[in-house]
């Protein structure tokens, strides 16, 4: 298992749009996130002119990327945007880092990192009733299921 210190977050930048843009197309991260299918580049590029122009923290909906590295290698993501009363997460990790503790590390550096920056020690995380592994790791930080439909699982960190 990856110790929490050797994982770094930093915010996106532009320079990342590559990185990113190959998690988002493959389709071995994208089969748990929105439709299912691998992003198109028109989304992508989207979604990174999105993420560099971001709202206010204070605004419900402000959201913040961080890329997470180990070693100056990049090896995921980490989403974080405001809701009414609590940050909602999402981490995407590289599949090359798969099955080393690299997303156990990430969240547990979001779940550091995360309350400076918003003022809030309340989160969420929603994920397919099929993504154990994301399960598993939210339930081990603590999360609790709150509520289940056809499409997604709710988890709430008080």
């Amino acid at each position: 298992m990856l110790r929490l210190q050797s994982i770094t977050l930093r915010p996106f930048r532009s320079a990342d749009t590559e990185f990113f843009a190959s998690m988002a197309s493959d389709e071995r991260v994208t089969r748990f996130i929105g439709h299912g299918r691998p992003w198109d580049r028109q989304t992508i590029n989207a979604c990174v002119q999105e993420s560099l122009h971001p709202e206010p923290l204070h605004t419900v909906g402000a959201s913040r990327w961080f890329l997470a590295t180990e070693a100056n290698t990049e090896v995921g993501l980490v989403f974080c945007t405001r809701q009414e009363t609590c940050v909602e997460l999402g981490y995407w990790v590289s599949p090359d880092q798969w099955g080393r503790g690299v997303g156990g590390a990430m969240l547990d550096r979001t779940l550091i990192s995360i309350p400076k920056i918003y003022g809030i020690t309340k989160f969420s995380a929603r994920v397919a009733p099929d993504n154990t592994v994301s399960a598993r790791l939210l339930t081990s930080r603590g999360f609790r299921l709150e509520k289940r439909d056809d499409k997604l699982e709710y988890y709430i960190l008080d």
